[in-house]
C-alpha cells in the first residue's frame, strides 16, 4: 500500500474525494476542510483514522468504505457529534486477521442512511442512538450461532427505519421458539425488501411472516427468491411437496397485519408449493392491495436444472393458479413478468 504524502491532499474547494489502493494517515485530515463525500476503496486505514475523519471534518455528509482494511477486528465508530448523514460500509476486513470482523459498533446520531455488507466471526452489528435512520440496507452473510438474538437486537435498533433491505439474513431465526412477532414493532417501516432461499423457503417465509406481523404500516414488499438447489430431484421436490406445518403457520397472518400493503413484487418465482401458498394467503389477506408483480424464472435458467417438459407444465400450472387466486382487494391486479423464452 502506498502511503499518501500530505502534498496531494485536496484544495479547500474540493467537495468529493476518491482514494483507491493506498494507506491513509489520520494526521492529514486537517486538510479535509471542505470534503463532503470521501469514497475509500481498498484503503488501509490506521488506528482511529475513521474516527478522526468523521469527527474532524465539519462538512462531511457521506462516507463510503469499500473493501478497506480495518486495523482491528472490532470496528467501532463512536462519534456522537458529527454531521454524517450516510455511511456505506462494504466488505471491509480486519487488517489484523486478514479476515472478517468480530463485531461492528456504530454510534452516529445524525445518521439517516446506512448500508452495511460484511460477515462476522463471533459478533454482529450494533447501532446506538439510531433513531434518525430512515433507510437501511443490511447484508450479513456469515454470523455466529446466536443469530436470533442478534438479528432481533439489530431490528430493535432500526425501529425508526422507513425503508429496509435485508440480504443474506436468515429470516428463519425470527420464527424460532414460536415467535409470532418481534419484541418491538417496526411502526415506521413502509418499504421492505428481503431475500429468501428456496431450499429453506418454508422456514424463511415463516420468519418473513413474523416480520410482516411486526410491520403494521408496511406499504410495499419485495421478495427475491434465491436458488440454492443442485439437482433436478431437489428442485422438483420443492415444487410438488410442502411442509404442512409451515402452511398452517402462514395462516397466522391476519388482515390487520397487512392493512396498508399496496404493492408486492416477487422475483425468481418458480411456483413451488410453499411459494403458491404464500401468494394465495397474501392475496386473501391484503384488503388494500393494488398490484402484485410476479417475475417467473425463464427457461434459460431452468433448462439447466429441470427438463423442458417439467418447466412447461410448471409454468402453465403456476400462471393459471396465480390468476385464479381469490383476492381480498377488489382493486388488486396480478402482473406476470418474465414469461418468455430465450
Amino acid at each position: 500500500m502506498y502511503t499518501l504524502p500530505p502534498c496531494i491532499f485536496p484544495h479547500p474547494s474540493v467537495s468529493q474525494l476518491i482514494l483507491t489502493g493506498c494507506k491513509l494517515v489520520s494526521s492529514f485530515y486537517k486538510s479535509f476542510t471542505s470534503v463532503k463525500i470521501p469514497k475509500l476503496t481498498s484503503v488501509e486505514l490506521q488506528k482511529d483514522s475513521v474516527y478522526d475523519l468523521v469527527s474532524k471534518c465539519p462538512c462531511l455528509e457521506e462516507l463510503h468504505l469499500l473493501h478497506c482494511k480495518i486495523p482491528s477486528p472490532f470496528f467501532e465508530l463512536n462519534v456522537p457529534k458529527s454531521n454524517l448523514k450516510c455511511l456505506v460500509f462494504q466488505s471491509c476486513v480486519s487488517n489484523e486477521w486478514f479476515d472478517s470482523l468480530k463485531h461492528a459498533s456504530i454510534h452516529i446520531p445524525t445518521l439517516l442512511k446506512l448500508k452495511y455488507q460484511g460477515s462476522f466471526r463471533s459478533g454482529y452489528l450494533s447501532l446506538y442512538n439510531s433513531e434518525n435512520i430512515v433507510e437501511a440496507e443490511i447484508d450479513i452473510y456469515s454470523s455466529p450461532h446466536n443469530k436470533q438474538k442478534l438479528l432481533c437486537k439489530l431490528l430493535m435498533d432500526l425501529q425508526s427505519v422507513k425503508s429496509l433491505t435485508l440480504f443474506s439474513v436468515k429470516l428463519e431465526v425470527l420464527n424460532r421458539n414460536g415467535g409470532i412477532s418481534l419484541l418491538a414493532p417496526l411502526n415506521n417501516l413502509r418499504h421492505l425488501t428481503v431475500t429468501v432461499k428456496l431450499g429453506q423457503a418454508d422456514k424463511e417465509l415463516l420468519g418473513l411472516m413474523c416480520l410482516l406481523r411486526s410491520s403494521p404500516n408496511l406499504e410495499t414488499l419485495s421478495i427475491d427468491f434465491h436458488r440454492d438447489l443442485e439437482t433436478e430431484d431437489e428442485m422438483l421436490s420443492t415444487v410438488y411437496n410442502v411442509d404442512e406445518e409451515a402452511v398452517r403457520q402462514l395462516h397466522l397472518l391476519s388482515s390487520e397485519c397487512v392493512a396498508h400493503l399496496m404493492k408486492i413484487k416477487i422475483n425468481d418465482f418458480l411456483g413451488t408449493k410453499v411459494e403458491m401458498e404464500f401468494v394465495e394467503h397474501i392475496l386473501r389477506s391484503s384488503l388494500c392491495l393494488k398490484e402484485m408483480v410476479i417475475c417467473i424464472r425463464t427457461r434459460y435458467y431452468l433448462n439447466f436444472a429441470i427438463r423442458t417438459e417439467h418447466y412447461e407444465a410448471l409454468k402453465k400450472k403456476s400462471i393459471a393458479s396465480l390468476l385464479a387466486c381469490t383476492r381480498a382487494s377488489p382493486d388488486a391486479r396480478i402482473l406476470i413478468e418474465g414469461d418468455h423464452t430465450y
